[in-house]
C-alpha cells in the first residue's frame, strides 16, 4: 500500500509537469475552443458520410435489429440496477443510474464506421446491416435528446417550453429548407467531372459554425446540431466529397487529438478509490453489453441470419466510440460523473470495443460465402447455354477493349451471351459502400454517380443493340473502397451465377506516353483472384493512344479478329482453351493454338491429351 501511495503521485506529478509544459492554464481556453471545434467538425464529416437511403434498402429488418439493440439492454440495464438502488435506499442515483444506461445501450455510426473500415468490412453484408441498425440508434438517440431537451426547459418555466420548441422548429427549417435546397442546387449548378467552387466550400464550413452557434443557444447539443447539417447534405460528390476532402485531414490530425488530449488528461486512475462504486459501474456496463448481445442476437437469429454471423452482428454493435467520450464529458462538466466514474467508463468502453471488434472480426468471415462446392468455369458450361460473364471496367479507357473481347464470343438466341457490367467506382465522401443496378429506380443521393458512368453503361447498351436476342446486358455501378472491392465483385458473381469475371489491368497509358500504375486497383485484381467463385481473367490493353481511337467495329457481322492460345497446360489453359473455343464458333475469327509439350520424363494429363472419355 505504502509504495503505492508514493508511486501515484510520482506519476500524477510527471503528468501535471506535461500538462503545464503543452497545455497550461492560462491557455485552457484555446484548448477548449479547438476541442469544441473538433467536435462539431466530426459530427458534420459523420452526418456527410451517413446514407438513410441504406435503412430503406433493409427496411424492417435493420430497423427492428436496431430498436431490439437499444430497447432490451437499456431494460435490463435499468431493472437490475434500480433493484439494487431501491435495496440501498439511495434513490439519488436513479436519475445518474439511467444516463449511463442509455448511453451504454446506443450504438453510433460515428463509432461503427471507423472500426469497420479498419477491418475492411464495409460491403459485408453484416456491416451494412450494422450500420442501418447504427443508424437506427442515431435516430432514436436523436430524438431522446431533443424531447429532453424540450422537458427539461419546461421545468424551468412553461414558457421557455414554448421557445424551445419554437426555435427547434426555427432550426429545422434552416437546415432542411434553406440548406438542403442550396446545397442541391450547388451540385446541379456543377459541371460533371469539375470540383465544386472554393467558394461555396467555404460558405458550408461558415454556416457549420453557425448551425453550431444556433444549436447550442436553443439547448441541444453541438454534436447533434452539426450532425444533422451533414445528414441534410446529399452525400457523395461533388459537394460532400469535397467537404471531406477539405476538413477531414485537419480534423483528423488537429482538432480531434486535441479533443481526446483534453478528454484524456481529466482519466486518472489513482482516482479510482472506492471498490464498491467500481463494482457497481462494471456491473452496470456488463449488463449493458450483455442486454446489447442479447437484443442484437435473438432478432437476427429470427430473421435466419447464421449464427456465427449474429454473434459477429452483436459484438459489432457493441462498439464504442468518440460519442461514448462526448457524453461521458457532458456528464463530467454537470458535474454528473465524478473524476473516478469517468476514468472507469473510459477504460470500460475502451475494453469493451477492443475485444468486441477483435473478437466479431474472428468469427466473422465473409470470403466463406463466396466459396461454392463446385467452381462455375466456362469449360463445364454446356456449349449451347448461356454464358454469363461480369465485366469490370474502371474508367472509360477500359471500355473499347473489353467490348472488342465480348464481341469475338459466340452469341445467338440458342446460345446468349449474359454481360453483367460493373463500373468500379472509389468511395468518397461517404461511409456506406452502394451497388447501383441502373436499369432500377434512382434516388437522389446517387443520381450523380449514375450521371458520371452513363457514357461507360452506353457503350454496352449499344452492344446490346447491335446483338439483339443474343446479348443481354445488366449494368450496375459498385462504389466501394479498394480495400473491399473485391467483395461487391465475388458477391455479385456469386449472386448472378457467372461462369467468367474479366478485370481490367492495372496499367493504363497515358497520352504523353508514359505508364499510369493503380497499384490500389492490382491489389483489388488480386483477391478477386483469391476469392472469386467462378474463372476469372484479366484484360491487358497494349494498344497505343492513336490505336484506341475508334477500336471497336459499328457494323455487326464485319469484323475479323485472330485469335491465338499459348497452350502449356493445367486448369488455367484449358479454361482458356474452352473460352477460344466459344470465339471461333462465331464467324470472322480465326484460332491458331500453339501447344507447348513436355519433355518425355514428364507424364500427360489424360485430360489433355484426349485418353480420358
Amino acid at each position: 500500500m505504502q509504495s503505492g501511495i508514493v508511486v501515484g503521485p510520482t506519476v500524477l506529478s510527471r503528468m501535471e509537469w506535461f500538462k503545464d509544459l503543452f497545455f497550461p492554464d492560462k491557455e485552457t481556453p484555446v484548448v477548449e475552443v479547438f476541442s469544441r471545434v473538433g467536435l462539431v467538425y466530426t459530427a458534420f464529416l459523420t452526418g456527410l458520410k451517413m446514407d438513410p437511403g441504406l435503412l430503406k434498402r433493409y427496411g424492417k429488418k435493420a430497423v427492428v435489429i436496431g430498436l431490439s439493440s437499444i430497447a432490451v439492454p437499456l431494460f435490463v440495464s435499468i431493472a437490475l440496477t434500480s433493484g439494487l438502488i431501491m435495496m440501498a435506499k439511495d434513490k439519488e442515483k436513479l436519475s445518474y443510474v439511467f444516463r449511463i444506461c442509455a448511453i451504454n445501450s446506443l450504438t453510433s455510426f460515428a463509432n461503427l464506421v471507423p472500426a469497420l473500415t479498419e477491418l475492411k468490412l464495409l460491403n459485408s453484408e453484416i456491416g451494412r446491416i450494422a450500420m442501418s441498425a447504427s443508424m437506427t440508434n442515431d435516430i432514436v438517440g436523436s430524438t431522446g435528446v431533443i424531447i429532453y431537451t424540450l422537458k427539461y426547459a419546461g421545468r424551468v418555466d412553461s414558457a421557455y417550453s414554448f421557445y424551445a420548441t419554437f426555435s427547434l422548429g426555427v432550426y429545422i427549417f434552416f437546415v432542411l429548407g434553406i440548406i438542403r435546397p442550396m446545397a442541391i442546387w450547388i451540385i446541379e449548378r456543377t459541371p460533371l467531372g469539375k470540383p465544386v467552387d472554393e467558394g461555396y466550400i467555404l460558405f458550408f464550413l461558415v454556416i457549420l459554425l453557425v448551425s453550431a452557434f444556433m444549436g447550442d443557444l436553443i439547448g441541444t447539443n453541438i454534436y447533434y446540431s452539426s450532425l444533422v447539417l451533414g445528414l441534410v447534405i446529399p452525400d457523395g460528390p461533388p459537394l460532400a466529397a469535397a467537404l471531406t476532402e477539405k476538413i477531414e485531414a485537419l480534423v483528423g490530425t488537429i482538432f480531434m487529438p486535441i479533443y481526446l488530449f483534453r478528454s484524456g488528461m481529466r482519466t486518472n486512475v489513482d482516482s479510482i478509490t472506492s471498490r464498491n462504486d467500481w463494482r457497481f459501474l462494471q456491473l452496470i456496463n456488463f449488463m449493458g453489453w450483455l442486454g446489447k448481445v442479447t437484443g442484437t442476437l435473438l432478432p437476427s437469429l429470427y430473421y435466419k441470419f447464421p449464427f456465427n454471423d449474429a454473434l459477429s452482428l452483436s459484438l459489432f454493435l457493441n462498439t464504442k466510440g468518440v460519442v461514448e467520450l462526448i457524453a461521458y464529458n457532458i456528464l463530467y462538466n454537470k458535474g454528473i460523473l465524478s473524476q473516478q466514474s469517468f476514468t472507469i467508463m473510459i477504460f470500460t468502453a475502451l475494453i469493451v470495443t477492443v475485444l468486441s471488434t477483435t473478437m466479431a472480426a474472428s468469427i466473422y468471415k465473409p470470403s466463406r460465402r463466396h466459396t461454392v462446392y463446385k467452381r462455375r468455369t466456362v469449360q463445364h458450361s454446356k456449349p449451347d447455354s448461356e454464358l454469363r460473364v461480369i465485366i469490370c471496367v474502371h474508367n472509360q479507357s477500359h471500355v473499347p477493349t473489353a467490348i472488342s473481347l465480348l464481341e469475338a464470343v459466340y452469341m445467338s438466341e440458342e446460345s446468349p451471351l449474359s454481360i453483367y457490367a460493373l463500373h468500379l467506382v472509389e468511395l468518397v465522401g461517404r461511409a456506406a459502400p452502394l451497388l447501383i443496378p441502373h436499369k432500377l429506380s434512382r434516388s437522389e443521393s446517387i443520381a450523380h454517380h449514375i450521371s458520371h458512368a452513363e457514357h461507360i453503361i452506353n457503350a454496352f447498351l449499344i452492344l446490346e443493340q447491335r446483338n439483339q436476342g443474343g446479348v443481354n446486358v445488366h449494368p450496375f455501378t459498385t462504389i466501394a473502397p479498394y480495400a473491399s472491392m473485391h467483395d461487391e465483385i465475388c458477391h455479385l458473381a456469386l449472386e448472378k451465377r457467372t461462369s467468367l469475371i474479366l478485370l481490367p489491368f492495372h496499367k493504363n497509358r497515358e497520352l504523353g506516353g508514359g505508364i499510369l500504375v493503380n497499384s490500389r486497383l492490382r491489389a483489388t485484381n488480386h483477391k478477386v483472384l483469391l476469392h472469386a467463385p467462378c474463372s476469372v481473367g484479366v484484360i491487358i490493353d497494349k494498344v497505343t493512344i492513336e490505336d484506341d481511337a475508334n477500336p471497336v467495329c459499328t457494323l455487326p457481322d464485319k469484323f475479323e479478329y485472330s485469335v491465338a492460345l499459348f497452350f502449356l497446360g493445367g486448369e488455367d489453359d484449358r479454361e482458356g482453351l474452352a473460352i477460344a473455343g466459344r470465339m471461333v464458333a462465331s464467324p470472322g475469327v480465326s484460332l491458331d493454338v500453339t501447344r507447348f509439350l513436355p519433355s518425355r520424363s514428364i507424364k500427360e494429363n489424360p485430360m489433355e491429351t484426349g485418353e480420358e472419355a
